[in-house]
């Protein structure tokens, strides 16, 4: 379908989302170098851009879109961010850590599921401030 993208109307909005996240969740997956996202930076940046992606569909939409498929981008932003958190991020420093929590915040997950991901933040947080003083 990729080769005929440009023949179907609102492909970014509707099934390139699709594919796009079956790209990102196997590249954020894979832990050897053979992906072109290689820096936890990389990934988050990818992962920024995903949840944009998802956030102007749902824009685009509005309220014509279905309850099923809006829970459908739901599941998509909560997997990809408990991906995104799950990377260890060796070498990386921790702004670059707490800026994958900003993006988790800027999804569109659902409120409930957030605040799983501001008490993993607040640990990372705490952590480092943990760390520091020592």
């Amino acid at each position: 379908m990729e080769d005929h993208k440009s023949e179907i109307e609102n492909w970014d909005l509707g099934a390139g989302i699709f594919i796009t996240f079956y790209s990102l969740k196997s590249s954020l997956k894979e832990d050897d170098s053979m992906t072109e996202l290689v820096s936890l930076q990389d990934k988050n940046d990818a992962c920024k851009k995903f949840f944009s992606r998802l956030k102007g569909s749902l824009a685009f939409w509005e309220g014509r879109l279905p309850i099923d498929a809006r829970t459908v981008y739901a599941k998509m932003a909560e997997e990809i961010s408990d991906l995104l958190v799950a990377i260890p991020g060796e070498g990386s420093t921790t702004e670059v850590k707490l800026d994958c929590f900003n993006t988790i915040f800027d999804s569109p997950v659902p409120q409930d599921l957030l605040s799983s991901h501001l008490q993993s933040a607040i640990s990372h947080f705490t952590l480092h401030l943990t760390e520091a003083a020592s």
